[in-house]
Order: C-alpha cells, then sequence, then structure tokens
C-alpha cells in the first residue's frame, strides 16, 4: 500500500468532521502557507506535550530568549485539552473545530499530514536528526531536536543484589527467571500503569524482537505487510504469564503514568521499562538505591539487541496558519540554537551528537548505549516508520483487557483486523 493513499483517506476522516481548514479565508495554493503572512509580528500559538518533566512554566521559559530575540513575536504555549491529556487528540479536536495551532509538538499523527507545511526547501530543517527518516513520500514535516532511545528497563540496582541477580539479563527468558527471584525478594518485579503507560511498555520491550532481524519492520507493518499475530504472539503470551504469576500489577490500570514513575522511583518495583526521558526524573528524585539500565533483551536469543530509535522533541508547522514567517523562526530557533538544543536535550533526556550534556550517571549510560548502537538501530516512529494514526490506541485496549480476562490470540486477531482496515 502507498503511503499516500493512506494520507487520502485520512483527509475525508477530517473532513467528515466538517473541518474548514486550509479551505477558508481566501485558501491557498501551495505548501509555504495560508493567506496572509504577519511577517515579524504576531502570537505564534505552540501546542505542546506537557509532563511531570515538560511544564508550562519549562515552556515559557525555554521560549523567553527568543521573543527577547525577536520583539515583535510572542508565543503562546498551549497545553493538551482533549480527555487523554494527548497532544494528537487535542489536535483532532481543534482540527475538527477549524482552530489548529500554528506550530506542535510531540505529534506523529499522519491523519494531520495534509495540513502541514512541507519544509523539505529548508536547508536547516533537512540537516535535523533523523530527518531522512522522518520523510514521508519525500517530503519533510517534522523538524526534530535529537533522538530518543525506547527500547530500555531501568532497574533498581539494591532489588537486584537483594535478590541475588548480579547482571542484566540477555533474554526474555532470563528476565522472566529474574521476575521469580525479585518476587520472592519482595519487590513488584515490574512497573507499568494504566493510559497510554501498558501498551507502550510492551512495545518498549518487544520491539528489539521484532527488528533485530528485521529493521524496518515497523515499515512494513504500517503498510498492511506484517501479521501481529504471528510477529507478536510469542511475546504477548509472555506478557501474559507475567500478569498471570503477579510479576505486574493487575491493577495497574488504576494507576497514572506519573505515580507509575513515583512509584518505581519510591522504590516499589525492580524494573520500570519507560524511554530515555525517564532519566530526567530520575535525577531529580530522592531515593536510596541507584538506579540502572539495560536494554530491553531479545525474547529467546542471547545475540544483541537493536536498539529502538525515535525523533526526539518533533515540530511541525501548520500550513493555515498566518503567522509563515514568525512560526518558522520559532521552529529553526528551537531546533538549531545551541541553548535551546541543549536545554531541551537535557530535560527530558533526548540525545544528539555534538549537543553534550551533564545531568547524570544514568544519562551517560544510555548516552553509551546509544553509541554503541550506532548502525544497529531501529527506527520506531516517525515518516514511513510510523503506525497508522489511531494503532497506538487500539492496541491500549487490547494490551490492557488482558488484565480483565482477555487473551493474547483474541487481542492480536482484533488488531490484525483494525490494521487490514486501515491499509486498504
Amino acid at each position: 500500500m502507498a503511503r499516500t493513499r493512506s494520507i487520502g483517506a485520512a483527509v475525508g476522516i477530517l473532513l467528515g468532521l466538517s473541518l474548514t481548514v486550509g479551505c477558508g479565508g481566501g485558501g491557498f495554493q501551495d505548501n509555504s502557507g495560508g493567506g496572509q503572512d504577519s511577517g515579524d509580528k504576531g502570537t505564534v500559538r505552540m501546542l505542546v506535550n506537557i509532563t511531570p518533566n515538560l511544564t508550562k512554566a519549562y515552556w515559557r521559559d525555554l521560549v523567553a530568549p527568543f521573543e527577547k530575540k525577536n520583539p515583535g513575536i510572542k508565543v503562546q504555549i498551549d497545553s493538551p485539552s482533549a480527555a487523554d491529556g494527548s497532544v494528537d487528540s487535542t489536535l483532532q479536536q481543534l482540527l475538527a473545530a477549524g482552530n489548529p495551532p500554528d506550530v506542535v509538538e510531540g505529534s506523529h499523527n499522519d491523519k494531520v499530514i495534509p495540513y502541514l507545511r512541507d519544509l523539505s526547501d529548508l536547508s536547516w530543517a533537512a540537516e535535523a536528526p533523523m530527518s531522512d527518516a522522518q520523510r514521508l513520500d519525500g517530503r519533510l514535516y517534522d523538524v526534530a531536536i535529537g533522538q530518543q532511545v525506547q527500547s530500555l528497563v531501568f532497574y533498581n540496582k539494591k532489588a537486584f543484589a537483594k535478590a541475588g541477580i548480579s547482571k542484566p539479563p540477555a533474554t526474555m527468558q532470563e528476565l522472566t527467571a529474574d521476575m521469580k527471584k525479585l518476587k520472592a525478594a519482595g519487590y513488584l518485579p515490574m512497573q507499568t500503569a494504566g493510559e497510554w503507560v501498558t501498551q507502550a511498555q510492551v512495545m518498549m520491550m518487544f520491539a528489539p524482537t521484532l527488528t533485530t532481524a528485521q529493521p524496518d519492520w515497523f515499515k512494513q507493518a504500517a503498510d498492511g505487510k506484517r501479521s501481529l499475530s504471528a510477529d507478536l504472539g510469542p511475546s504477548m503470551n509472555l506478557y501474559k504469564s507475567w500478569l498471570d504469576k503477579g510479576y505486574l500489577d493487575k491493577q495497574a490500570l488504576g494507576t497514572k503514568y506519573a505515580e507509575g514513575e513515583t512509584d518505581f522511583l519510591a522504590g516499589k518495583a525492580a524494573m520500570y521499562p519507560m524511554g530515555c526521558w525517564f532519566v530526567a526524573a530520575e535525577a531529580q528524585a530522592k531515593k536510596d538505591f541507584e538506579v540502572g539500565v539495560f536494554p530491553s533483551p531479545l525474547l529467546n536469543e542471547a545475540g544483541t539487541p537493536r536498539l529502538s530509535v525515535t525523533p526526539g522533541a518533533n515540530y511541525r508547522i501548520f500550513k493555515s496558519g498566518k503567522h509563515q514567517t514568525a512560526s518558522e523562526k520559532l521552529v529553526r530557533f528551537l531546533t538549531t540554537d545551541h541553548t535551546a538544543v541543549a536545554g531541551q536535550l537535557k530535560q527530558d533526556s533526548s540525545f544528539r551528537t555534538g549537543y553534550p550534556y551533564d545531568l547524570s550517571p544514568l544519562a551517560d549510560d544510555v548516552q553509551k548505549l546509544l553509541d554503541s548502537s550506532a548502525g544497529h538501530q531501529a527506527i520506531v516512529g516517525g515518516g514511513e516508520y510510523q503506525m497508522p494514526a489511531g494503532f497506538e490506541n487500539e492496541q491500549d485496549k487490547e494490551v490492557q483487557s488482558l488484565y480483565t480476562g482477555g487473551k493474547p490470540v483474541s487481542g492480536l486477531k482484533n488488531l490484525d483486523s483494525w490494521l487490514k482496515a486501515q491499509t486498504k
């Protein structure tokens, strides 16, 4: 399936929501912008992720130097307003209302691609990290500040020592055996949570098994060329066995993301699968144990897992906005100004060659894993490696159903049916 066909279908979906973006206010003829451009004046609305690390105050401080250098431009920081707190869900509501932001941070939804400005002609955007991987049908809509590593498992070194575990596991089978020891030592073996965390952790843990032999697995899956039932079946059966044995909290769906993070840092669980952004929270936490990290291992083999990476803190510009020059200046500042980039990398624990920062020993450990994986990485998000919009929500429902009596085979079958419908 050609991804352009997927985008065309997405246009119809959004127009079905009475979307007026891009067809009112005089319209536009190309990707350079919509209507009249305010130039170096006006208020740029930027929708951003709000997390325990990325507070609204943090975003205000980040753009303050830009506003000082550009006195005619103000930046309005907008928080997600959707019930699930996500940027992409909020975007769909804003688009349906015909009121998109000028700039968005952290969006990967391919349904909004038709309404984004093509940034391919901007040399500074084309030189951004992972720009080639982010292209879709040859066009560039995203500018990232760096890379984020996702296939990581953080662990409590004190808990491992108490359980008699001398080194991180080399396979998922070894990890399972370690869980048994950790539970016997009085620890919840693995910390999880509800919301988006349940699904995200599954993909973080098992992506290396999918991509080590097939680096472009996500690209093939997005095009409907993979069977989730076949590829994820063994992994999901193992995950369900962890749940049945009490290695995961069976009541975890009531735990919010921030609460799960706090519980791990309080020493209540021995392991915590999470992306590298957790490093920033760990550096600020007061605790009586040291945190280590290892790459999520392969299911059965003791080989070197392929490290999963995704663009970190990507920015997009909506082409219907009336502040194209100001928006472009803002995104360029956020992704090329050395101080702004280094601050963002440190705040959310992303990484970029040539932009080192001093944060913590754990951050150094993640940087070493990333450096040693050069040439042995797998892209898990962005461009043609991005799963169809809605996949994460669909998979989240199926993973969470395991906590209420569901079976992996049924959930994966539902996912395959859903994915097939998206790729027709």
